[in-house]
């Protein structure tokens, strides 16, 4: 049993509120599920809520490696405003159906502020403790992707509203140290700040030779191969990436890019930017590929680069992606957002480049390429960072403790 975290003699049961879940492949649902796996671990239950975004399948109840999820009907197309106060309020009553029939000791919710306010009001509800987990800020988010703009109406709004939930939580949680610092002036005075940064279940990552069948699937044989894997949004800076190959090519004549991930509007214009600046012979696109298959894409690139230009969003939140490759030994070439910088320290671990610096970044990865031994130097540092420091099963068990000052907070309350 774990102090603090028991109630009749029983291990705490966690409440597991989400914007969306696997079997939707992302970084926030990959985190969700790390994180999950190993508080069942630690002895803990846990049982899922998604909000009406995640892609339902045929039934709104799912049962996925022995865990309950509940999911929430997708809601019609309404006006802005209409649209959100619908789905927070489908939410709410996911959630209460899952609190009487799980009977949970925390709920413990994920951002955006969609998800959590309704979260918050049943937690408040049921007199539960409620843990919001920051994984990014919905009113920056909003801004990167074209919706809204700094400071109108729509973002202060927005801003004020995660404010509020900020100070309502029991607990908080950031995902990295960046996010914290922003977060930290915007809390009650009562309320508990921790960070439980992005991890890698290293075991599950094992270098491994060049898979000949990726080789030669795509045609990439005899190539020094840089590559990209991961998410199509417009943060992401793959049009610096995708700059810099002339001069990479001018001094190294084999290197080439592989570029995965895709499936929306963004894909489209990137083939597009390729094509117009005849860079078709520098550059495959493979698009999306299954998660299974993965690591065999990872096994034959030389230096992953992962380009993403300054926003808000950018140099408040860290990926997933760039843990994956350290823990398999790969080389990594990061921007230098302030996120970025927190998961490697150039010059022993990765390479880094000023973001969105085409220049800056092909003479990173010129020096990189040119020499292997310095790159194997820091991919070997890399991993053991990983195994040290980014380890799930390490990380996830500092839930136990945020729970319990949570349960204990929510006791006072009450």
């Amino acid at each position: 049993m774990f102090a603090g975290l028991t109630r009749d003699d029983r291990i705490v049961r966690v409440l597991h509120v989400l914007h969306s879940s696997l079997p939707n492949l992302s970084g926030y649902s990959i985190r969700a599920n790390y994180i999950m796996r190993c508080q069942e671990d630690l002895g803990m239950i846990c049982d899922v809520v998604t909000s009406a975004q995640h892609p339902n399948g045929e039934s709104l109840r799912e049962a996925i490696d022995g865990r309950n999820y509940l999911r929430t009907p997708s809601q019609p197309a309404r006006k802005t405003g209409l649209r959100e106060l619908g789905m927070m309020h489908a939410l709410k009553n996911t959630i209460e159906r899952a609190v009487r029939e799980f009977r949970p000791d925390v709920i413990h919710a994920a951002s955006p502020v969609l998800v959590g306010l309704p979260a918050l009001r049943v937690a408040r509800k049921h007199k539960l403790p409620f843990v919001y987990e920051v994984r990014d800020l919905w009113e920056n988010a909003s801004v990167d992707r074209g919706k809204w703009e700094y400071d109108s109406l729509p973002y202060r709004g927005a801003r004020a509203l995660e404010t509020i939930l900020f100070k309502k939580s029991d607990a908080i949680i950031a995902i990295c140290d960046a996010l914290r610092a922003e977060i930290a002036p915007r809390i009650g005075k009562n309320t508990e700040l921790h960070v439980v940064p992005n991890g890698v279940e290293s075991s599950l990552f094992v270098s491994r030779p060049p898979v000949q069948s990726v080789l030669e699937q795509w045609n990439l044989h005899d190539k020094t191969l840089l590559g990209y894997i991961g998410a199509f949004q417009p943060y992401e800076g793959l049009e610096t990436l995708i700059a810099a190959m002339p001069a990479i090519a001018k001094d190294i004549p084999n290197a080439h890019l592989m570029i995965t991930g895709g499936g929306n509007a963004l894909e489209a214009e990137l083939h597009e930017l390729v094509r117009s600046k005849n860079l078709s012979n520098l550059i495959t696109f493979t698009g999306r590929v299954p998660h299974e298959v993965v690591q065999d894409m990872y096994s034959v690139v030389d230096l992953m680069v992962y380009p993403r230009i300054s926003t808000r969003t950018t140099e408040l939140t860290t990926p997933l992606k760039p843990l994956e490759a350290m823990a398999l030994g790969i080389p990594v070439m990061l921007s230098s957002t302030q996120a970025m910088r927190e998961l490697v320290r150039t010059g022993d671990t990765g390479y880094a480049f000023p973001p969105g610096d085409a220049d800056k970044l092909a003479e990173s990865a010129i020096e990189a390429l040119k020499n292997p031994e310095e790159r194997k130097r820091r991919a070997k540092n890399a991993r053991r960072y990983v195994e040290e420091e980014r380890h799930w099963p390490s990380i996830v068990a500092d839930y136990q403790a945020i729970y319990a000052d949570a349960i204990a907070k929510n006791r006072r309350r009450t």
